[in-house]
């Protein structure tokens, strides 16, 4: 009995112990949280602070893009701005030159010269302050008098500027209401009627064009129809149709086109004219402007017919579209600035600013 006496505190003590070690983890709730409970615990843990680091990192790539994205506006303002004074550069510059011809007798200054002057190709470029620009030079004899263009050319100068026989018809029958004095409508034209239910609300000119920009309140004129606007062709490269403002003018009061200057859509248009010999005319031009008319007719094979050739000339007006394009070195951004001049014939050294815009698209300022 004594043997088992002193046995007896010993086994309840290993009971208790034993008890001890299984309840270590218990919780306050007596539950008790078992290893593979305290390693999911854990695992959790590290889940969330996965998702955070997760969270954090695109927070910090947040504002990474949105820093890169104001830097590179702030350097693409910068460089537009820059490019603004590079194309004020090439019109001072082209002005210049343009002065400088009339007081130089071409006889004289065609000693100077071994190729074809760039003011009668039509394109000065240079560069400037680490830009470059180019300057299209466009005789205002080059383009047609909206004023005075007949229904006809007018009808046929819309569809040569790829506008489709529809909307051509509404925009040349829209003009003609737009500049005539009567309230009566053309066919496919509007009047107070149509314009003033537009929002805002405005009333037809009824009268003489002054500015080529009003034709963007005429109906059917849209700014591509307008400014112009790229295309891709079939083979996928981009060709460049231009608008009516390259073609139609309010400073020239001739019923002829200087062969020198005028587009092609204005070749097109003239009365008489076969396309084969208008592209043949436009492509000639641009490697070496023509010096009369005997030459036009001389170099291309095709006749031209004698209502066509009434129609053209080699005559300048000395009034100028300058559309000036620069760029700096290094950088897309373009800018581009169109202005209207005429040298003053009283005072070679002096010139009158007719029109000035800073607002040309971008696919405005190529050269022909």
């Amino acid at each position: 009995m004594t043997v088992a006496s002193s046995q007896s505190p010993v086994a309840s003590g290993s009971a208790i112990e034993g008890r001890s070690a299984s309840n270590r983890f218990a919780g306050n709730s007596g539950n008790v949280l078992e290893t593979g409970d305290w390693r999911l615990e854990t695992g959790v843990i590290l889940i969330a602070l996965l998702w955070i680091l997760v969270a954090l990192s695109v927070i910090a790539l947040s504002f990474a893009r949105e820093s890169f994205v104001e830097v590179a506006a702030a350097r693409n303002a910068q460089a537009l701005e820059s490019a603004y004074f590079v194309a004020r550069a090439g019109i001072e510059s082209t002005i210049y030159q343009l002065m400088q011809r009339r007081l130089m007798p071409s006889v004289r200054r065609a000693g100077f010269q071994d190729a074809a002057d760039p003011l009668e190709l039509g394109l000065v470029t240079g560069s400037f302050g680490g830009g470059a620009y180019q300057v299209n030079v466009q005789d205002e004899s080059g383009k047609l008098n909206v004023n005075t263009v007949s229904e006809q050319q007018l009808r046929l100068l819309t569809e040569a500027c790829g506008i489709n026989k529809t909307n051509a018809d509404i925009i040349t029958d829209s003009i003609l209401d737009w500049r005539d004095s009567d309230d009566a409508h053309h066919i496919n034209g509007a009047e107070d009627d149509y314009y003033l239910a537009l929002n805002p609300p405005y009333q037809a000119k009824n009268g003489r064009i002054t500015a080529i920009e009003e034709l963007l309140l005429v109906r059917g004129v849209t700014a591509d129809y307008f400014y112009g606007h790229p295309e891709r062709n079939p083979d996928g490269s981009i060709a460049y149709k231009y608008g009516l403002s390259r073609c139609l003018t309010v400073f020239s009061t001739r019923n002829q086109v200087n062969v020198n200057y005028a587009p092609l859509p204005v070749l097109l248009s003239i009365p008489g004219m076969q396309p084969e010999a208008a592209a043949m005319i436009y492509e000639a031009r641009r490697t070496k402007p023509f010096q009369n008319l005997a030459e036009v007719t001389r170099e291309i094979p095709i006749s031209l017919g004698a209502t066509a050739l009434s129609r053209l000339s080699v005559e300048q007006t000395g009034i100028y579209t300058l559309t000036a394009s620069a760029q700096m070195q290094d950088s897309r951004a373009r800018r581009i600035i169109r202005t209207i001049i005429s040298l003053d014939r009283g005072n070679l050294a002096e010139y009158n600013t007719f029109y000035w815009n800073e607002n040309i698209p971008y696919y405005e300022g190529m050269g022909e």
